[in-house]
């Protein structure tokens, strides 16, 4: 079995890739669907896993909207202007625990190496908190999604400024718990 990584930017990815990368990020399930294929369009680098003719992994640099990265500005204290997020992260269940979700993200990190990054992951999330520290990614942050209620993780891959006072002893004693 062989797997091919690709990592194009969304005007160089075939439509049908489109196609099947949105049904993948949808088919997990970990986030609303009415976005993802706007959000694929308007990306800035897509990275996905095929393996005959199918796609079984992928993952997103892409430009946050701008309403979604205010709110976690508003409550973190973060300042996130000009980083891009990393998002639409699912491998097809037939090929999990085999490194394929990893090696889309280090190719995607290694082709937006000039590229400030953020990602945010639920807590109680063990596998995307794995990988996400195993990449060499900081958790910067946490907030609480009201929608949800589920405790997020932001983590970046460079440290991102404060914008609010009194965040920072937060935010070292945050980082001195296990995640």
């Amino acid at each position: 079995m062989e797997v091919r990584y690709c990592f194009t930017p969304p005007d160089e990815t075939p439509e049908a890739v489109l196609d099947q990368i949105s049904d993948l990020v949808a088919s997990g399930g970990g986030v609303g669907t009415s976005w993802i294929r706007e959000n694929l369009k308007k990306a800035f680098l897509i990275g996905y896993a095929v393996c005959d003719g199918r796609v079984v992994g992928t993952s997103t640099h892409k430009y946050p909207k701008e309403r979604y990265q205010k709110k976690i500005e508003a409550e973190t204290g973060l300042d996130l202007s000009g980083y891009l997020e990393r998002g639409y992260t699912a491998v097809d269940r037939e090929f999990r625990d085999m490194g394929i979700g990893g090696k889309v993200i280090l190719g995607l990190i290694e082709r937006s190496k000039e590229q400030k990054i953020y990602v945010t992951i639920d807590m109680d999330n063990p596998w995307p908190l794995r990988m996400t520290h195993r990449v060499g990614m900081i958790l910067a942050a946490r907030f609480i999604n009201d929608r949800t209620g589920h405790e997020l993780g932001v983590f970046t891959n460079v440290t991102p400024c404060r914008v609010k006072a009194g965040l920072l002893q937060t935010q070292k004693r945050a980082d001195r718990q296990k995640y």
